[in-house]
């Protein structure tokens, strides 16, 4: 059976830097240019993050001013599956009809429990909506997956943010001549030392 041992840190040694900043730990052992390089790709990572997360939010943003605009649609509401479902149907009459099929299929000898249901889940008042046009529903649909598509840019980002820092703590840990780092060459055994 393997065992893993775990990594012992001490306060700003590179491991640790690297974990935190992608190329503090290089620069800490005297390693310029590969510091650099993670720093460029950090810096890299972060603007993209945020340039996908700020447009992500710009688009579905605006995407429900259009719907208030074109659909009447509440622009007070905060929920985005109010947005969704203003995507998926040409009104909210379309909407509530679908919720009372609903409603007679999950209760169908309870009329009290159907009017329950169909107050809960359907749109009314200040919620209801109906598109101007097909037109204007395409182009709500389109802005709101163009949204969407950049949020879920932006989550991919964040991935490769955690990828650059292992690969720059692997790098510290494993191809640094460090005398308190070294690895645990037993058998059956992997794993990394920082010796105190």
């Amino acid at each position: 059976m393997m065992q893993i041992t775990l990594i012992l840190f001490q306060a700003m040694n590179p491991i640790i830097a690297s974990a935190i900043l992608p190329g503090w730990g290089e620069s800490l052992t005297g390693r310029r240019t590969e510091a650099r390089v993670f720093f460029i790709i950090e810096g890299s990572l972060w603007s993209s993050y945020a340039g996908f997360n700020y447009f992500g939010h710009k688009t579905m943003f605006s995407s429900q001013a259009f719907a208030a605009d074109r659909a009447d649609a509440n622009p007070r509401q905060d929920d985005e599956d109010y947005y969704d479902i203003v995507e998926d149907f040409d009104s909210s009459d379309d909407y509530n009809l679908k919720v009372e099929r609903d409603a007679s299929y999950y209760y169908p000898n309870d009329p009290l429990q159907q009017q329950e249901y169909i107050a809960e889940n359907g749109y009314f008042g200040n919620d209801t909506w109906n598109w101007d046009t097909l037109s204007s529903r395409l182009q709500y649909w389109e802005r709101r997956k163009a949204g969407r598509e950049d949020m879920r840019r932006a989550s991919f980002v964040s991935g490769f943010l955690i990828i650059d820092r292992i690969v720059s703590v692997i790098n510290v840990a494993v191809f640094t001549k460090t005398p308190n780092i070294e690895l645990d060459s037993e058998p059956g055994k992997i794993g990394i030392y920082y010796k105190f």
